[in-house]
């Protein structure tokens, strides 16, 4: 019930707020045709907020959209892992959402993305059902400014935002357009993680069941603002299983997560629009993870470089 008042409160505040601005001034809201876009993304590797856990997870990702004239649109994809001996359909995802343009400097949207993550998946982002965003753009011509929020909805929600600049220069048919920007936000989806047995720390890389939740204490006192997960740590089936658990202290603190910069570049011939963009991650403030053996150790984090590359084609 909590988790759908909060979605409900942060659509229906995101709507106002678009419809709004877009009321005040509707003549300058530029029209375009309807159509359905389809398309074909490779991914190097799924990096999230700046993380990986212990796996690079490459992806092949055909979409296919449509997208009302009015801003409106529905679109799905499907993520299909390329990892050698693992290839296989890790997610499924289905997407809704509203897009608007006021005049020439201001645009914005709205979305809602609903996951279907394989059991199997070792994708730090896998433990997550729903995610609601909305993103806002000013061009001040120089360079233009753009901030995004979001709610990530698992066991715990998780409030993600993001603010970044960039500036796109067009020859022709080609652009590119330099990118800086910096997440953040909190980190209970890292607790689900753990509690679900992907890390890298369980020794199952994701391939096992859930191991439940476990009630720990810290120096005798309780732990209540954290998720806890136990882990098999016999190296035989002959060995006696031993229990071990593990918390994220203050998962729940807002914090920046990651500095990214990119250069993405376009071609557009006739439908068809080509895309490469190579970017850069550097994750920050790495969580501290508790073990109830007494031992602490931070998040395992390391700067990621990952290239993206899109074709599209647009039937109208």
């Amino acid at each position: 019930m909590k988790r759908f008042s909060s979605l409900i409160l942060f659509v229906g505040f995101s709507l106002l707020f678009a419809l709004q601005v877009q009321a005040e001034k509707t003549d300058t809201v530029v029209v375009k045709k309807s159509g359905i876009v389809v398309g074909l993304k490779y991914l190097s590797n799924n990096v999230y907020l700046g993380r990986i856990d212990s796996a690079n997870i490459m992806y092949l990702v055909p979409t296919i959209g449509y997208y009302h004239k009015s801003g409106l649109h529905v679109a799905a994809s499907l993520n299909y892992q390329l990892d050698a001996g693992l290839n296989k359909i890790d997610a499924v995802v289905l997407e809704g959402g509203y897009d608007f343009k006021i005049g020439d400097n201001f645009s914005g949207g709205l979305s809602a993305e609903k996951y279907f993550y394989n059991i199997n998946s070792i994708a730090l982002n896998s433990v997550i059902d729903l995610g609601v965003t909305s993103n806002f753009s000013y061009d001040f011509s120089l360079v233009t400014l753009n901030i995004g929020g979001g709610l990530a909805f698992n066991d715990k929600t998780d409030i993600i935002s993001e603010a970044g600049l960039n500036k796109t220069f067009e020859l022709g048919k080609f652009a590119i357009e330099p990118t800086f920007k910096f997440n953040a936000g909190t980190q209970n989806y890292y607790n689900t993680y753990l509690e679900k047995g992907k890390s890298h720390l369980s020794g199952n890389n994701g391939r096992g069941k859930s191991l439940g939740n476990i009630k720990s204490a810290v120096k005798g006192k309780s732990v209540d603002n954290v998720t806890t997960y136990a882990v098999n740590t016999s190296t035989s089936a002959a060995t006696a299983a031993e229990a071990v658990s593990y918390t994220v202290v203050e998962a729940s603190m807002y914090k920046i997560l990651d500095y990214e910069m990119s250069v993405p570049f376009s071609y557009t011939y006739l439908k068809y629009k080509f895309e490469l963009d190579p970017s850069y991650s550097i994750p920050v403030n790495p969580a501290t993870i508790l073990s109830s053996t007494g031992t602490v150790q931070k998040e395992n984090i390391s700067n990621h470089f990952v290239l993206q590359m899109e074709v599209t084609y647009k039937f109208n």
